[in-house]
């Protein structure tokens, strides 16, 4: 879901195994796009630091929220960021990805 600004990224676990919704996200960078990571769980986010598209990196439920793509970041329909979401001791690694 995406109210202009921000795309919202559900995570969810059920059964044991996260879900996540939408795999793969898609912000677009001119439009200055945000996710916001939502879980009714504590849960966290993680990049590699080194392959991330935002300033930060790492999220929780604390700070669930993703800021707006790094200047740098060139936009790619291609290129897709993995990252590791963590619920419990569960792990998922769903992707994400920035359009123009």
């Amino acid at each position: 879901m995406t109210n202009g600004q921000t795309v919202e990224v559900k995570i969810s676990l059920t059964n044991g195994n996260i879900a996540v919704a939408p795999d793969p996200f898609w912000l677009h960078k001119l439009q200055d796009q945000c996710i916001l990571w939502k879980c009714d769980q504590d849960f966290s986010v993680e990049f590699d630091p080194h392959d991330c598209p935002f300033y930060e990196y790492q999220f929780s439920q604390d700070y669930p929220c993703s800021g707006i793509v790094r200047r740098s970041v060139v936009t790619d329909d291609h290129k897709i960021y993995k990252y590791t979401v963590r619920v419990g001791g569960v792990v998922l690694d769903p992707g994400g990805g920035v359009k123009k």
